[in-house]
């Protein structure tokens, strides 16, 4: 992969996000957003005559986890933290994010259910569900 993002010998493909192979970054959304954006900027300036390659820098904006309910863990630069403090900083940048209030309000609502209610939406796939058979029946 060339370091703007493109394909070698073909600079009109770019890769971003978990399918680029690009000094070692890690294969986190960050990555595959903000890779989006410099291919976006490029087609934008090659549509304005400007063909010259800019590489692809990634800016590290600090890393969370979500650990358990009310816990997670954020480092920022220098700033470590965690537990309520880390789940609350999490579920701000996270909710920050999403795209218009809709989203944001729908997703607020479904994480109060789960985590407040202990009602889950969101649950795993299993072998039993990915196969199409009935997840109620006993294991085979």
């Amino acid at each position: 992969m060339e370091p703007d993002c493109t394909v070698p010998g073909y600079p009109d493909i770019f890769v971003v996000g978990d399918l680029m192979s690009l000094d070692h970054l890690p294969g986190v959304a960050e990555v595959a957003m903000q890779s989006g954006v410099h291919c976006a900027r490029t087609i934008g300036r090659r549509l304005k005559d400007n063909r010259v390659p800019r590489p692809f820098v990634y800016r590290d904006l600090g890393t969370m986890a979500a650990i358990s309910r009310f816990r997670a863990v954020a480092k920022v630069g220098p700033l470590k933290v965690g537990g309520l403090i880390g789940w609350l900083l999490w579920l701000v940048v996270h909710v920050t994010f999403l795209t218009g209030f809709k989203n944001r309000f729908g997703a607020l609502a479904r994480w109060v259910v789960s985590f407040v209610g202990r009602g889950r939406y969101e649950r795993a796939l299993t072998g039993r569900w990915i196969a199409g058979n009935d997840p109620s029946a006993e294991p085979v």
